[in-house]
């Protein structure tokens, strides 16, 4: 007895310290932080739920099955229900370096890890590695809780269909109105299979005029993607009348493998050479006045090929027969592929808020009611996406909608997507609502 007396009178010592107790705190969130400040966890988390209603063409249906990049026939797309995101992210410090676990609930397997990363300061920059977005697109780089649509633009999540995050190291700084940013990495995230793939992307903006009323950001960015041993092939694919809607695939690279299992003569096969690289050149504009926004970017690059796709094959793959003339003994002949992509974006916040903009990443955030009164924000956009060298192969949309703010942490976001499909002579719309809460 007198045993557990004295164990419980130590227990009682040291948990009453105060010079080895660490602080918690929990405004604007749930933080824990050592006492001599070097160590600190901070807990977050974000819920999208979101509901899809479609306006449906007469057409053929059909979706892509994105573990073999060929399309599987469906009857039409489904008026459902959806958790669009399920994430829970720890970050925090470790002495001198940072760290980010993000992992989304919502997506099965390791698929679901997101940003998963450490960084520490170096040469008046920040130095990363791990599994992050490389530096490239405004549209793609402007945070989750930021973004004005339900779903970014094609200039970002389209021509990097699958690998908006790759595993790499990189470096970013800023000074003055400038930002600066470079990457290396491997071509896979933590969804992916191991390969010998590699790829560099690059950013810089300058903001010119950037006051508490006004600010003009310019952009530019850089991509490149080389495959090699048992990479994937590289896709740019569109949802083009929303999310859980019908897509299209605009061009396709091969990667380091054969694409199909087909032999020469099957109905089904792939003739070429592997390892196709994809390089994409990104300019952007953006600016605000007051309440109102604007931005865009313009995208131009190339898929390269050098393949052979039996009409079958084509016709799987790309959701309709090709619009031109095919072999009749080796089939249809896929070369370097020319990509255009452009979009135009605005928005008006009706009760008068500024959107501020991040000097430090080149990006802006978005706007913030001071509570208990809410905000609301129309929003507007439109975009196109065009693959040169294939006859007819453009889609594109327009999109309208609002965001309503009840506070800075929780809003309901509303579009309305009028889709736009050359290719399959498909015209299929979305009327689309999100509950959004962040923390």
């Amino acid at each position: 007895m007198k045993r557990y007396g004295l164990q419980l009178a130590l227990a009682s010592i040291i948990l009453s310290n105060p010079t080895i107790a660490d602080i918690a705190e929990t405004s604007g969130g749930l933080k824990i932080i050592s006492e001599d400040g070097n160590f600190y966890a901070e807990l977050g988390g974000i819920i999208f739920f979101d509901g899809y209603i479609f306006d449906k063409d007469d057409r053929f249906y059909s979706e892509l099955d994105e573990d073999y990049f060929i399309f599987r026939d469906i009857d039409e797309p489904v008026n459902t229900t959806d958790f669009r995101a399920v994430r829970l992210i720890m970050k925090g410090r470790l002495w001198n370096w940072e760290y980010k676990l993000e992992r989304d609930f919502s997506t099965p397997g390791t698929a679901g890890l997101l940003d998963v990363y450490l960084n520490t300061e170096i040469f008046n920059g920040k130095f990363i590695t791990g599994n992050y977005k490389p530096s490239r697109s405004l549209g793609e780089l402007i945070g989750q809780n930021d973004i004005l649509m339900m779903e970014r633009p094609f200039a970002s999540d389209g021509i990097y269909f699958g690998r908006v995050r790759q595993q790499g190291l990189g470096w970013h700084t800023h000074w003055c109105c400038h930002t600066f940013g470079i990457d290396v990495f491997n071509l896979r995230n933590p969804g992916a299979p191991r390969n010998s793939g590699i790829g560099l992307a690059s950013r810089f903006t300058w903001a010119p005029i950037n006051d508490p009323i006004s600010t003009l950001h310019l952009g530019a960015s850089l991509s490149y993607e080389n495959p090699n041993r048992f990479t994937l092939p590289r896709t740019a694919f569109v949802e083009y009348s929303g999310r859980r809607g019908l897509g299209q695939l605009i061009a396709l690279s091969p990667g380091g493998d054969d694409l199909f299992f087909g032999e020469f003569g099957d109905e089904e096969f792939y003739l070429g050479s592997p390892e196709g690289k994809v390089h994409f050149t990104g300019l952007e504009l953006a600016g605000t006045y007051g309440p109102f926004y604007l931005q865009s970017e313009y995208a131009f690059g190339n898929f390269s090929g050098d393949y052979f796709l039996s009409e079958l094959t084509f016709e799987e793959l790309f959701g309709a027969p090709p619009e031109f003339l095919c072999d009749p003994f080796f089939g249809c002949f896929i070369g370097d592929q020319d990509v255009r992509t452009w979009y135009i974006t605005g928005s008006w916040a009706v009760t008068g808020e500024h959107k501020p903009y991040n000097e430090k990443r080149g990006v802006f955030k978005s706007i913030k009611p001071i509570p208990p009164a809410g905000a609301l924000e129309i929003t507007a956009r439109f975009q196109s996406i065009e693959n040169k060298d294939i006859y007819n192969m453009k889609a594109s949309n327009f999109v309208f909608g609002f965001n309503y703010y009840f506070n800075p942490k929780v809003r309901v976001m509303l579009n309305v997507t009028l889709g736009n499909n050359r290719f399959l002579d498909d015209r299929t719309n979305q009327f689309a609502i999100r509950i959004h809460g962040f923390w």
